[in-house]
C-alpha cells in the first residue's frame, strides 16, 4: 500500500500540498483529477522520491520512501511530463543505461530488455538512435523506460497528453497488461471518455487536498445524482410539478418555459419509477435527460 500522511509541500512561499492524506491499495489504478494540476503533479513527484515533503511522510508498504538507505526507489517507476531523452543513444543503449542505474544485473538485463521490447513492439527499434524514432513512438519509449526495471508501482504524470484517441487506447492496453502483472498505478490525467473503464479509483484534488475519493463507478454514480435533470413537458405541467413535489428524492425544482429543471438523488430504478409516476399523473414528457457529467466540476461546487 502507498500512503501519504499529513504531507505539506511549499514552493515559492506557496503551499502546493496542504496536510495531504491519501491511501492507495495494491492493484489499484488511481486517477488523479481536479483543477489543481500543480498539486496532482507534485503528488507523483513526491511519491517518486524527487520532491521531499516539508512535513509528513510517504510510506510504501509501511516503509518511508525518504528513510535513508533503503531500496524503495527500485519499487517505483516515474514517468514525468517532460521525457528527457538522450537523442544520441540507441534505444538498447538507453535501456542499458537505466537498467544499470537501477542496479539490474547483467544476466537479467538482456532478458528484461527483450520482455519490454516485446510488450511495446519495439524489436525493430532497438538498434535505432532515439533521434531517428517517429515522434509518435516517444511517449511509449518513455513509458517503456519507466517500467524497465520491473517496478511494483508506476507513477504517470499526464501520460495521455497530446496523444490521439488511438494512441491513448494503445497506451491503456499496455498499462492494463502491466496491472495484470501485478503493477499498481497512480495517474495524473485529464479525463477522457475511455478513462471510466481504465481507472479503478478516482481522487479529486482541489487546493492541495483530496475532496473526494472512491471507486470510479461510485464516483460517477454520485456525480450523476448531483447533476441536474432537464425535462421537457408538452402538456400537464401542473401534474408534473405535483409529482415532483411529492417525491422525496427531488429538490431544486425550477421551470423554464416548458422545461423543468431539477436535481434527482435516486438511482436508475428510482428514476424509472419517477417517470412512470409522471406519465400516470397525465404529464406528457417529450425529453428527459441529465446534464453532461463533469465530475471535476461537480465536486468543486
Amino acid at each position: 500500500m502507498l500512503e501519504f500522511r499529513n504531507i505539506s509541500i511549499y514552493r515559492q512561499n506557496r503551499r502546493v500540498l496542504d496536510d495531504f492524506n491519501l491511501k492507495v491499495q495494491d492493484g489499484t489504478i488511481l486517477g488523479l483529477l481536479g483543477s489543481d494540476n500543480g498539486a496532482r503533479s507534485m503528488i507523483l513527484s513526491a511519491a517518486s522520491g524527487s520532491q521531499a515533503p516539508d512535513y509528513g511522510q510517504i510510506l510504501l508498504d509501511e516503509v518511508s520512501i525518504y528513510g535513508g538507505k533503503n531500496k524503495i526507489y527500485q519499487k517505483v517507476g516515474y514517468m514525468p511530463q517532460e521525457y528527457g531523452f538522450y537523442d544520441t543513444l540507441r534505444v538498447e543503449e538507453y535501456f542499458e543505461l537505466f537498467l544499470s542505474l537501477y542496479k539490474v544485473n547483467g544476466r537479467y538485463r538482456q532478458k528484461r530488455m527483450d520482455e519490454v521490447a516485446r510488450l511495446f513492439d519495439f524489436e525493430s527499434y532497438m538498434t535505432a538512435f532515439i533521434m531517428e524514432l517517429p515522434v509518435e513512438i516517444l511517449p511509449f519509449l518513455c513509458l517503456a523506460k519507466t517500467v524497465l526495471h520491473d517496478p511494483e508501482w508506476i507513477f504517470l504524470d499526464e501520460p495521455f497528453a497530446g496523444l490521439s484517441s488511438v494512441q491513448r487506447y494503445d497506451m491503456m492496453k499496455i498499462l492494463l497488461i502491466l496491472q495484470e502483472q501485478g503493477k499498481s498505478m497512480v495517474v495524473n490525467s485529464q479525463f477522457f471518455p475511455e478513462n471510466i473503464d481504465f481507472f479503478t479509483h478516482i481522487a479529486i484534488i482541489e487546493d492541495g487536498k483530496v475532496v473526494m475519493k472512491n471507486t470510479t463507478e461510485d464516483i460517477f454514480e454520485l456525480a450523476l445524482r448531483k447533476n441536474p435533470v432537464r425535462m421537457h413537458v408538452l402538456a400537464g405541467m401542473d401534474e408534473a410539478l405535483g409529482v415532483l413535489k411529492d417525491n422525496a428524492l427531488v429538490d431544486r425544482v425550477t421551470v423554464d418555459d416548458n422545461d423543468v429543471i431539477f436535481r434527482f438523488n435516486g438511482g436508475e430504478r428510482e428514476e424509472a419509477e419517477l417517470l412512470t409516476d409522471l406519465v400516470a399523473a397525465g404529464a406528457f414528457i417529450q425529453n428527459y435527460m441529465r446534464d453532461r457529467v463533469n465530475i471535476e466540476e461537480t465536486f468543486r461546487r
